[in-house]
């Protein structure tokens, strides 16, 4: 009895203990379901852990990067860009990461610009950063557009500044035309040449026309800005995991408070959702379904009454589809001929290999009467091959022919039949074809000869009439009239 079956039967008394066993195994049986439950909830959670750290490991190992690039640019001034990077989240909806990134993309020409003054620095570029992500979130311009322009400003490249789509070109003259409007609405004068002085004026500009303070409103008071400051609060989080010195508590802090902005902003509008979409359903279900249903049914209908029109259309697609070949820039017997000609162009290019077989074939043939007849005279060889040949084509020839004659004999034998030349229709016909030779002949006095020839004037017989009836009277077989023969 193990441990599990002895604590089963000293909770149950005595009168229920012959059913122990069935309890225990049933016990048994839920809690190593619930074991493998719990089994695999472990995997999951150790495989989210597992990508947690790496996460965590990864942006630290990133963090310390950037922070190396903030103190060398800053210097003491380092942490007052750290905490504006802690805040990024909120006010440029980018983590601290991004926003060091970004940062040192162009300070170095920001501090020369105010002759190495990294407070002052560090000012005008969370000031810069700023209204980057407040343009892209009130343009809807892709923010690395924009920037991509803050960097080329800090070269004194202006090709870009359309990008912040506020009315002006990209070029310096329509630089100069910012700086200028810019001084007209705060009294400050700005210099093309200083780096500082642009981010400035782009900032008045922006205030004017109300894009400033854009990222923080939305981050707010939108689902997509709030959204966006919850992924980067996530983001610090994450890299705040790692490090020893991190406040984890503020930034566990603004993680959860962009949680609940996000979360505040996504209910109302799911909650809007469902209510009107039961309203739909409650008032116009019924609706809605009825004309699902005729409108399957109609098209169910014209399809049924579709299938004659498209069976009775098959011949003249397929006149169509004959016509379109004809009417077509495609010469079928051309192609055909070129076919023909490949063919023979292919066999053509045998010509070198079946000449070298057909030379193979005589140089086999010949070394076979030479070996066996011991000729090595070329002339008595080929004197050897002309006698057999006409051997035996005389040997076959008369092979042949003697079978033919025995076939026709044998096919004119009608045993003791008899038959009437005379009377048959091959005899009238003879007889009438001699007759009228007979009586041309006649009419002109005298016998006469009859020649059989071929086309060419070959002589095939030649005969005398005369005789020629006579001797079909001897046979028998009369082919001319009476009085004629």
């Amino acid at each position: 009895m193990n441990l599990f079956d002895l604590f089963v039967r000293i909770g149950i008394e005595d009168e229920v203990s012959g059913k122990l066993p069935a309890i225990g195994d049933k016990l048994k049986g839920g809690l190593a379901l619930a074991g493998k439950a719990a089994a695999v909830g472990v995997g999951a959670a150790t495989t989210a852990m597992t990508a947690l750290t790496k996460a965590t490991i990864d942006s630290y190992a990133e963090t310390e990067q950037l922070r190396g690039g903030v103190e060398t640019l800053f210097q003491n001034s380092a942490k007052t860009v750290m905490a504006y990077a802690d805040n990024a989240y909120k006010t440029a909806g980018m983590s601290a990461n991004k926003y060091m990134d970004t940062v040192t993309s162009f300070s170095a020409s920001l501090l020369q610009s105010l002759g190495g003054d990294t407070e002052a620095a560090a000012k005008y570029a969370d000031q810069a950063i700023t209204d980057m992500a407040d343009n892209a979130n009130k343009m809807g311009t892709d923010i690395s557009m924009i920037q991509n322009a803050y960097q080329g400003f800090a070269k004194q490249n202006y090709t870009m500044l359309d990008n912040l789509k506020l009315g002006y070109g990209g070029t310096k003259e329509e630089m100069q035309r910012l700086l200028d409007d810019a001084e007209k609405i705060s009294g400050i004068k700005y210099d093309l040449t200083s780096f500082a002085d642009i981010v400035d004026a782009i900032h008045t500009v922006q205030e004017e026309m109300g894009v400033a303070g854009a990222t923080a409103a939305e981050a707010s008071e939108t689902i997509s800005g709030s959204v966006t400051a919850a992924k980067a609060a996530w983001a610090n989080l994450v890299a705040g995991l790692a490090d020893g010195n991190a406040d984890l508590e503020g930034l566990t802090d603004n993680f959860i408070s962009s949680v609940e902005t996000a979360a505040n902003n996504i209910l109302p509008i799911v909650d809007r959702v469902i209510e009107n979409l039961l309203t739909v359903l409650e008032e116009k279900g019924p609706d809605i379904v009825a004309g699902g249903a005729k409108l399957f049914g109609k098209i169910a209908a014209g399809a049924i009454q579709a299938i004659p029109v498209i069976i009775s259309s098959i011949p003249s697609i397929i006149e169509a589809i004959v016509d379109g070949f004809k009417e077509s820039d495609l010469d079928i017997v051309e192609i055909g001929k070129d076919i023909v000609r490949g063919i023979w162009q292919g066999i053509s290019s045998l010509d070198g290999w079946i000449g070298q077989k057909v030379s193979g074939f005589f140089d086999g043939l010949f070394s076979g009467v030479k070996e066996h007849e011991q000729i090595h005279s070329p002339s008595k060889k080929w004197a050897y091959i002309g006698k057999n040949d006409a051997l035996g084509f005389a040997s076959g020839w008369d092979d042949e022919f003697r079978s033919v004659r025995d076939r026709i004999n044998s096919g004119l034998n009608f045993g003791t039949a008899s038959v009437d030349f005379a009377s048959s229709g091959l005899g009238i016909s003879s007889a009438g074809i001699v007759n009228g030779i007979s009586s041309a002949m006649s009419g002109g006095g005298g016998g006469g000869t009859v020649i059989l020839q071929l086309p060419d004037n070959t002589e095939l017989a030649r005969y005398y009439l005369p005789g020629f009836i006579d001797v079909a009277k001897a046979n028998g077989t009369p082919i001319a009239n009476p009085v004629m023969a």
